[in-house]
């Protein structure tokens, strides 16, 4: 079996970046962990649903990528579509073009609830508080993407009751505008409290260029960016969560595991699309290149 379960859409993303690029790539939380995962060695299982109109070329490259699929679906008319919009400042807008089926709770394949961890990767409605009460019973350690996202156009508020969902789990991943989103709050370090007082054992805390932050409990670690040149950071987040999930599964360790996922990332974002260019030697010849000390777990 494998160690990780990926649940989530995939999707179609058209990418616009300065002055007038335009390219087209599968997307998606289970495809880019898929792309790390193949990069570390690793395998998982995806839960996932695409419409008829997928195109035949992006089941090749799902394929390529080496998971198990026995939870994806190819049913009705529609695929998840994304316009993902880049300023000079690397700001991205988001648009909505189509939505897939709604993914549900029976839709997880009975052999998943061996694995040991599961991943929600909700891009557009897929998760509420009775799916999440629903996978906490059954999966022993639960992780999260804080992202929502309505209608037409990505929009960042709170989507759930945070004390009532936040206990249900053992990770949350966010950036700081989405901490603050769902926590109600104005400044960063307010919202850390508010969902470390729920219980949460960890926090992952990805902010671009300024580096991450992970808190065990109450313990943070700080995680700096791998510098590269960015050619494209759809999908960074993605990456980083597998990664350290991947990891500390492994190791318990959160320093490590995060450079670890910090490294992948910046190999991530240095290329185009979801096909990795960099395996698991790459990542830990050039962490030892930062860091001489750096050992292998």
């Amino acid at each position: 079996m494998f160690q990780l379960i990926v649940l989530g859409s995939i999707t179609e993303d058209i990418i616009r970046t300065p002055p007038d690029n335009v390219t087209h790539f599968i997307g998606g939380v289970p495809i880019y962990a898929a792309s790390v995962a193949k990069a570390l060695g690793e395998r998982i299982g995806i839960v996932s649903k695409v419409g008829t109109d997928f195109h035949i070329k992006n089941l090749k490259v799902i394929n390529s990528l080496e998971a198990d699929l026995t939870g994806f679906k190819i049913i009705g008319q529609s695929s998840m579509k994304f316009e993902n919009i880049y300023s000079v400042n690397g700001k991205r807008t988001q648009n909505i073009l189509s939505v897939s089926d709604k993914i549900t709770f029976d839709d997880i394949p009975k052999e998943y609830f061996k694995t040991e961890c599961i991943h929600l990767g909700p891009v557009f409605n897929e998760v509420d508080e009775k799916f999440i009460s629903q996978v906490r019973a059954s999966f022993k350690f639960v992780s999260l993407d804080g992202k929502k996202e309505n209608s037409n156009q990505v929009i960042l508020h709170p989507w759930l009751d945070y004390e009532k969902f936040l206990p249900k789990l053992d990770v949350l991943k966010v950036d700081d505008l989405e901490l603050k989103g769902i926590t109600e709050s104005t400044k960063l370090d307010e919202a850390i409290e508010k969902a470390l007082a729920t219980g949460l054992e960890l926090l992952v805390i990805t902010r671009a260029h300024k580096g991450s932050i992970i808190y065990h409990r109450k313990k943070r670690f700080d995680i700096p960016a791998i510098p590269t040149e960015v050619v494209d950071a759809t999908g960074a987040g993605d990456t980083f969560i597998t990664a350290f999930l991947l990891e500390y599964l492994k190791t318990k360790d959160c320093y490590y595991s995060g450079l670890i996922a910090a490294t992948a990332a910046a190999y991530k974002i240095s290329f185009s699309g979801p096909i990795p260019t960099y395996d698991r030697q790459d990542i830990l010849t050039k962490l030892q290149s930062i860091y001489p000390d750096f050992q292998e777990k």
